[in-house]
């Protein structure tokens, strides 16, 4: 089996996406946060494109919002996708994904020791984008879940804001918070937002102590909005290349990881301290 040819407008364009989102009836006072989401699509498909060919796979897209990185990818990539959020596509959102290629959508809380227990097991491939940062909860039972979910050595591919991009080093250096503001909300609704961040090596040690083997990685320099300008253009440029680029400077990691199989005494493929933690 071969790839689908590429569509004719690339994933996550305005003219692919939008058509989407009407077809699902989303509010158009969203649109501009889905589109500002969908500027990481493209550099997704290059990571993903090199695991093909995609057709007749099955893929897990975890927290994956409205669905719109599924979309991109079905046109991009080929594949059968599944997409689970907290709340399930309902009515003429799940009619329009259906017409897209994704086959099921699920509703699952990340926020449970075992979060995924209720979807379908034996995935090719699960993908958590721009998701784990948002979860206050131990890292580790979420990987642990998604082994289970995944086929023999199956792809897991995360990404997630880099804690050591050049922006966060540089406050650091000048004694300032490098948290998210507007975490705490003062009427007691739950905290929100990246509420937790990672680094590239940190990500390799937890997914190895959940036998997820480190297969490719890459640290990137996003686009900082749907239509920057030159300077902002120039300097995603520089930080994409040379020693900004080995330096790992970037704001996005991209991660994949291959399922292997567990340690046949149940103990951490990594070395735990005295007390069992990472």
């Amino acid at each position: 089996m071969t790839d689908p040819p590429a569509p004719a407008h690339p994933p996550g364009s305005a003219e692919l996406l939008r058509t989407f989102w009407a077809d699902a009836a989303l509010a158009p006072e969203r649109w501009p946060y889905l589109e500002f989401q969908a500027r990481r699509y493209p550099a997704i498909a290059r990571f993903l494109r090199p695991y093909g060919p995609w057709t007749g796979r099955r893929v897990l897209d975890l927290g994956g919002g409205v669905g719109s990185l599924s979309v991109a990818l079905a046109a991009e990539l080929g594949g059968s996708f599944d997409v689970a959020e907290y709340h399930r596509a309902e009515g003429a959102h799940l009619e329009a994904l259906r017409r897209r290629g994704i086959d099921r959508a699920f509703s699952v809380d990340l926020t449970r020791p075992d979060p995924l227990r209720e979807l379908p097991t034996g995935y090719d491939a699960i993908l958590l984008v721009e998701v784990l940062e948002h979860l206050l909860v131990n890292p580790l039972w979420l990987f642990r879940s998604i082994w289970d979910h995944l086929a023999p050595g199956g792809l897991f591919f995360l990404t997630t804001p880099n804690q050591a991009r050049a922006g966060n080093r540089l406050r650091l250096l000048l004694g300032r918070s490098i948290k998210e503001k507007g975490r705490y909300p003062w009427d007691g609704a739950p905290v929100y937002g990246h509420v937790v961040e990672f680094s590239r090596a940190e990500l390799d040690l937890l997914a190895r102590a959940e036998s997820l083997a480190p297969d490719r990685a890459e640290v990137v320099q996003q686009l900082p909005s749907v239509r920057p300008g030159s300077g902002a253009r120039a300097m995603v440029r520089l930080l994409n290349t040379g020693l900004a680029r080995r330096w790992e400077l970037g704001d996005d990691i991209l991660a994949s990881f291959r399922k292997v199989p567990r340690s046949p005494d149940g103990r951490c493929p990594v070395p735990l301290d005295v007390s069992g933690r990472l």
